[in-house]
């Protein structure tokens, strides 16, 4: 065995350069190797490099082994794992009311003992 190894990594600061997911169940892995086939597997109008997770690096040798003339591509992930959009953070939440029969704390307190109560086991006719 070799002492003098690269470490795997599973955590990258910087995130995938594809997806952007910043920690992976498998390693990450620098992309130069990858970085010619961005263009057509993910379908990028600019140039990218870093680490690649590898799930993305199989995407891009799955994109490789498509017949010739395939339009498919995984445009759908990238910057997928980058967070929550401006879409999603610029939207108002929507507040939900409960109707005028509330239920206050006491009364579910009071309801969760008398369960308890009736699900015991001395009502259920065990004997030990």
């Amino acid at each position: 065995m070799f002492g003098f190894h690269k470490p795997k990594m599973y955590r990258s600061i910087e995130g995938c350069c594809i997806c952007r997911a910043k920690s992976s169940s498998s390693q990450f892995t620098d992309s130069k190797r990858y970085e010619k086939d961005f263009q057509s597997c993910f379908g990028l109008h600019e140039t990218r490099s870093g680490d690649i997770c590898n799930a993305c690096v199989l995407l891009v040798k799955r994109w490789k082994k498509l017949p010739a003339g395939s339009k498919k591509t995984w445009n759908h992930v990238v910057d997928a794992r980058a967070g929550p959009s401006l879409k999603t953070t610029l939207k108002p939440e929507k507040v939900k009311t409960l109707s005028g029969n509330r239920i206050k704390s006491n009364q579910i307190s009071k309801l969760q003992k008398e369960f308890k109560r009736h699900n015991s086991d001395a009502h259920n006719g065990f004997v030990e």
